[in-house]
Formats: structure tokens, sequence, C-alpha cells
């Protein structure tokens, strides 16, 4: 694992267990269900590679945080092309439209988008349909 990579997710897991107590650190918030309004996104994310290890702590941090906290996020699944780590592609799920409206209203996703623009060469948001719908992702943070 090269530098960058090891040092996202030492802080994902560093987000994720802060501020727990002994009671709660294996879990995570209660997940709600997918409805008729959920949303299921790829998002395609061209880092300028200048910014690409401050990038992944800012992405790391946002999705650890997201999925912790928030009922209606489902999955927050980022992944780096092995050829060209700078195009970082996120699978992500929301329960429902609210859910995702309260995700991107959140101050950790602000911090997150805010922190960022300077960083982000270009962005692609692709909406899709899963061709098996009962097939579910569980997503979540391994905690130690």
């Amino acid at each position: 694992m090269n530098r960058i990579f090891a040092g996202a997710v030492t802080l994902m897991l560093f987000c994720a267990c802060g501020g727990h107590n002994d009671k709660t650190d294996n879990m995570m918030c209660e997940k709600e269900q997918m409805t008729d309004s959920g949303i299921v996104r790829l998002s395609k994310i061209k880092v300028n590679p200048d910014y690409l290890e401050e990038y992944m702590k800012f992405a790391t941090e946002v999705g650890a945080v997201s999925l912790l906290t928030e009922p209606g996020v489902l999955t927050m699944y980022a992944v780096a092309d092995k050829e060209d780590p700078c195009n970082i592609t996120i699978l992500e799920t929301y329960a429902s439209q609210e859910a995702y409206r309260a995700h991107i209203a959140s101050p950790h996703f602000q911090k997150y988008k805010q922190g960022t623009l300077h960083m982000v060469d270009s962005l692609r948001l692709d909406d899709v349909t899963p061709l098996n719908p009962d097939n579910v992702i569980v997503n979540y943070i391994k905690q130690k």
C-alpha cells in the first residue's frame, strides 16, 4: 500500500473510532431502508495530482463520518484507479432523496466540498440502476 493510501486508511480508522464510548465502539448509527426514491450513484472524480494526498484526507474523513452518523447514507465506498490514483470513483447509496439532501447539507460534507474545490479537476455524477436490487451492499467502517 502506498503512503498516500496508508495515510488515508489510518485517517479513516481514526475518524471512525473517535468520539465513541465502549458501548458504541463497534457500532454505526442504525441505517434506514432503501426507498423508491433512493439514490445509487457513481461519483467519478479527477483529482489534481498536486493535491492527491490532501484530497484523500478529506475524502476518507467525510466517508467515515457519513457512514457512522447518517442513517440515510447506506454506502460510501471509494476506490482509486490502479494505473492513475488521481481517478477516484465513489459508490454512494442513499436511502431516499431526503437522506441525500441531508447529507449534502451536513457540516462534514460542506467541509469536504469547500475544502476540496481547488483540488478537483473534474467531477461527474452518474445515477445508476442496480441490475439486481435484491443484492444489497453492506458498507461499514471496520473499527479496532
